[in-house]
């Protein structure tokens, strides 16, 4: 099954490159759906990542293309909570040129389902994930054409510094 989303942005794809590749560990820094990323303690540095999400659960990210020239690059997800269904999942993140300077940002989830259960959970879980790309992709536009993080990112940042208070 795979998910793909696309956005524009109103910024240089160098500039989108080097939030999404460059800085691969600080995702948590701009989407709010990962609370808190650091880079993978497991893994040579720069391999991967390790991101805590809003519902508790931990993703371990591992590269496993990089492709700068083309602006791609993919990773293996492996949840702490991953469904006994969920045999992979891969994420794609592809930046292109627009014109006037902007970027298209591509971002495609592909999981790979036990066959049972691709007919049962693959229309719901297609929905879920949908609508997490959206979220993380405004997020991703927000943040590289302001500088700034996107309203949800800000309350959540808010809220954890209160529990932490």
């Amino acid at each position: 099954m795979k998910i793909v989303n696309q956005i524009n942005i109103n910024t240089s794809i160098d500039k989108v490159w080097e939030i999404l590749s460059g800085n691969f560990s600080e995702i948590s820094s701009w989407t709010s759906a990962v609370v808190v990323s650091t880079e993978n303690p497991d893994l040579p540095r720069g391999d991967g990542r390790k991101c805590e999400l809003p519902d508790g659960a931990i993703a371990s990210e591992t590269l496993v293309n990089v492709d700068s020239g083309q602006h791609t690059f993919s990773y293996e997800v492996k949840l702490s909570s991953m469904p006994f269904f969920v045999r992979s999942m891969i994420n794609t993140w592809k930046v292109e040129p627009v014109a006037n300077g902007q970027s298209r940002v591509s971002f495609e989830i592909g999981v790979t389902l036990l066959p049972i259960f691709a007919q049962i959970m693959g229309v719901l879980m297609k929905r879920q994930f949908n609508k997490l790309a959206k979220v993380v992709l405004e997020e991703l536009k927000v943040f590289s054409e302001t500088g700034k993080v996107h309203p949800r990112k800000e309350e959540q940042i808010k809220l954890n510094i209160a529990k932490t208070a």
